[in-house]
């Protein structure tokens, strides 16, 4: 072999080496890239599954906080309800209904608290409902019965006293008579409908009061 031969031989040589070795550096670093990326790749889902547990531990500390709330309150309303409606219509604390499949606990106290203003607005009679139509015709017919109960004393009071004050007494009997027809009227309405007398009832009421006290005592009391 010429030393031309030979010189080319170790060339081709030398540069196959070179190339080898450069393609093995770009495997070498190759792998290393592909280990950090999945190093890096597993960390994160170990973080990620690190979050999600610490979110689910906090999510049901939460939840068994939002229940044991809701038992409280609910029991709480309940006996409530209880006092105000009579224990034996209530019974005992119903049983947990059917789990929200999205529970939020703002919606749930909201409700909570709604269910305690309507049973506040109860206990006041001022329930936001209203009562049905013929309460209006009660309402006048409670107030007719007061003022002629309240002519019915006075009368009495005119046949039994002949002293000074007995005209001055059955007037004051005529005027309570037709002040009490609102009050029985709202206590008729408090005990059986859990409301107060709206404006349309008590004035059905005291209208009927003094027309039953005009005409009967221009009946029964004239000449007395």
């Amino acid at each position: 072999m010429t030393d031309s031969a030979a010189t080319t031989a170790y060339a081709d040589a030398v540069a196959a080496y070179l190339k080898d070795r450069a393609d093995a550096d770009a495997e070498i670093r190759a792998a290393n890239t592909a280990y950090r990326d999945e190093s890096d790749r597993v960390a994160a889902a170990v973080e990620a599954a690190r979050t999600a547990r610490d979110e689910a531990e906090r999510a049901r500390i939460e939840a068994a906080a939002l229940v044991a709330e809701t038992d409280k309150t609910v029991a709480i309303l309940w006996r409530s309800l209880g006092d105000f409606v009579g224990h034996r219509r209530t019974g005992p604390t119903p049983p947990a209904g059917e789990p929200d499949p999205e529970p939020d606990a703002d919606r749930v106290r909201m409700r909570l608290e709604r269910s305690g203003r309507l049973l506040s607005l109860a206990r006041q009679g001022e329930l936001p409902i209203e009562a049905p139509r013929h309460t209006e015709a009660t309402a006048a017919a409670i107030g007719a019965s007061t003022g002629a109960l309240a002519v019915a004393v006075a009368l009495g009071v005119l046949r039994a006293d002949d002293g000074a004050l007995r005209e001055a007494l059955a007037a004051l009997t005529l005027f309570l008579g037709i002040a009490t027809g609102p009050i029985a009227l709202g206590v008729w309405l408090s005990w059986q409908y859990r409301v107060r007398p709206r404006p349309g009832q008590t004035l059905a009421c005291v209208g009927a009061a003094v027309a039953a006290v005009c005409a009967l005592a221009g009946l029964f009391l004239r000449g007395l």
